[in-house]
């Protein structure tokens, strides 16, 4: 089931590396080379070359971040979430579960359910309000998140990764782009659609 059902999808166009704008092209098939398969979402954002290079550049920056790869996807999944992306969180939790990061964490953030870790849920929180509250949050979530054991650079970070993450979750929103293959095991529906 795509974000919007099938309403929008065809409105907009999925290119490959044979039709896309050639802005695009480099970048498409870079992903085809890496991917084995382009991924739908590049598709889609190959339309406009700003968005598909800018996420391109923002994926390889949050991967070199200094929060570990589980901590990151932390954040992003926790902003998944939020925005109740099921591509982003199927891929997401498709690549953790490849990667060797602990499933237990990726379902109590699908499922928002407690993390045991409190360095984790610490995480989760600030990411969390950081999103809902536009940047704004209170002194004393921002004193919980240092003595969790994070640092300025790591505040900082978070905002990146959720800019990236805003750049794929609405244009899933938009476009509804479908699943790809490799994710559909991991297949997510917010709870307050379950």
């Amino acid at each position: 089931m795509n974000d919007l059902q099938g309403e929008t999808m065809n409105q907009f166009t999925k290119y490959n590396f044979y039709n896309a704008p050639e802005a695009s092209i480099a970048k498409l098939e870079a992903a085809q080379s890496s991917f084995g398969k382009l991924p739908n979402l590049l598709g889609y954002m190959a339309a406009a070359p700003a968005l598909l290079n800018s996420y391109v550049y923002m994926s390889e920056q949050v991967s070199h971040t200094e929060l570990s790869p589980t901590e990151r996807q932390v954040v992003m999944m926790t902003v998944n979430r939020f925005h109740e992306c099921r591509y982003c969180m199927a891929g997401h939790s498709q690549y953790a579960q490849s990667n060797g990061i602990d499933m237990g964490i990726i379902h109590a953030i699908r499922d928002d359910t407690p993390l045991d870790n409190h360095k984790l849920a610490t995480l989760r929180s600030f990411t969390l309000n950081m999103v809902k509250q536009r940047g704004v949050v209170s002194r004393t979530l921002v004193d919980a998140f240092f003595k969790a054991g994070y640092s300025q650079q790591n505040a900082l970070e978070i905002i990146a990764m959720i800019a990236f993450k805003v750049m794929s979750n609405y244009t899933n929103h938009l476009v509804g782009t479908e699943l790809d293959g490799i994710s559909m095991s991991m297949r997510w529906t917010p709870a307050n659609q379950r």
